[in-house]
């Protein structure tokens, strides 16, 4: 699915290795510190000072990140370390308590009440997300790791994660990759667009979801017929790409041609197109001659003699619809 596509452009930092053991950047400190309070039971303040120790930060520069990041809550979060002290669990709210000698006993009200009496606000508190962080950790880098990772790096998935940890795990990779689909779009970067839904369709393509896969190949299709966020550079535009027809052949074979065509209009009209270099018509009739399996290379000569490397060309504005947008 990818054979067309040049890897060099990065859409952000990757860190050097995939993250199996998370040596990697601040998510390596973030987990590292976590685990020392979390499963060793180490006060805050020595675990500060193990981690600053053996990454070479300042103890200062360490706290001031975690507080930052939410990673840890003070006095000065009063009001969201209440709502944090909410979410845990009453096991982990007794040990609070026994841990700075106060009575652990009784119902979950009063050991919520105890907690906010205790004035254990003078304290840092690991936060829910620092216990989501930890939780999570397995099924977070192994959705990671179902990714094509020369495209996506794993310090934009994890803060993605962390926010929609509650998702469900095929859901959480596509919703993730459609974010850059929708930069693309922000941003009019052609090839942004068409790499991020050629992932997409490999992803559908992997879990034999054909019809997932369909609306994705298409909306490549659609954005190469209308370059339309490109028109200074059309002289180097193929129309369509030999990989883009092998796969929609590849689809007619799975489902159909009819269910095909369909799916053209719907994603057609879902580009709202302002401005069209080829109409809809033109493009359905070009997508019937591929699904025809005409020769590949005779239908790019004639979008390029037609449309791309003519010096006449106008560039239609749409200001009204039509069915097919003539």
């Amino acid at each position: 699915m990818f054979d067309s596509y040049d890897f060099s452009g990065k859409f952000s930092l990757k860190y050097s290795e995939v993250p199996k053991d998370y040596y990697i950047s601040d998510i390596q400190f973030i987990f590292d510190f976590i685990y020392l309070v979390f499963k060793r039971d180490v006060d805050i303040d020595k675990a500060i000072e193990s981690v600053s120790d053996d990454y070479g930060l300042s103890e200062d520069y360490l706290k001031d990140y975690l507080i930052e990041n939410k990673y840890i809550l003070n006095k000065s979060s009063e009001e969201e370390f209440l709502k944090q002290v909410e979410k845990l669990n009453t096991k982990s709210l007794k040990k609070l308590l026994k841990k700075h000698g106060f009575k652990a006993s009784g119902k979950r009200d009063k050991i919520i009440e105890r907690v906010k009496d205790s004035n254990l606000f003078a304290n840092y508190q690991l936060s829910s997300k620092s216990r989501i962080f930890y939780q999570n950790k397995n099924r977070r880098v192994d959705i990671f790791n179902g990714l094509p990772q020369d495209f996506y790096y794993f310090n934009d998935f994890n803060e993605y994660y962390m926010d929609n940890f509650r998702k469900k795990a095929d859901k959480i990779p596509v919703d993730f990759i459609n974010r850059y689909v929708d930069k693309a779009i922000e941003g009019e970067d052609h090839r942004m667009f068409t790499i991020n839904n050629s992932v997409l369709a490999e992803h559908f393509f992997l879990k034999d979801d054909y019809k997932c896969m369909l609306e994705y190949v298409l909306k490549i299709f659609c954005i190469n017929l209308n370059p339309i966020w490109k028109l200074d550079d059309l002289d180097n535009h193929e129309g369509i790409s030999q990989d883009n027809y092998e796969t929609l052949l590849f689809l007619y074979d799975k489902l159909g041609k009819n269910r095909i065509i369909s799916a053209y209009f719907v994603v057609w009209d879902s580009f709202n197109f302002e401005k069209v270099i080829v109409s809809k018509y033109v493009g359905y009739k070009y997508l019937k001659d591929i699904l025809n399996n005409k020769d590949y290379f005779r239908i790019v000569e004639d979008l390029d003699k037609k449309y791309y490397s003519n010096v006449d060309l106008k560039v239609k504005r749409i200001v009204q619809k039509t069915l097919f947008d003539f």
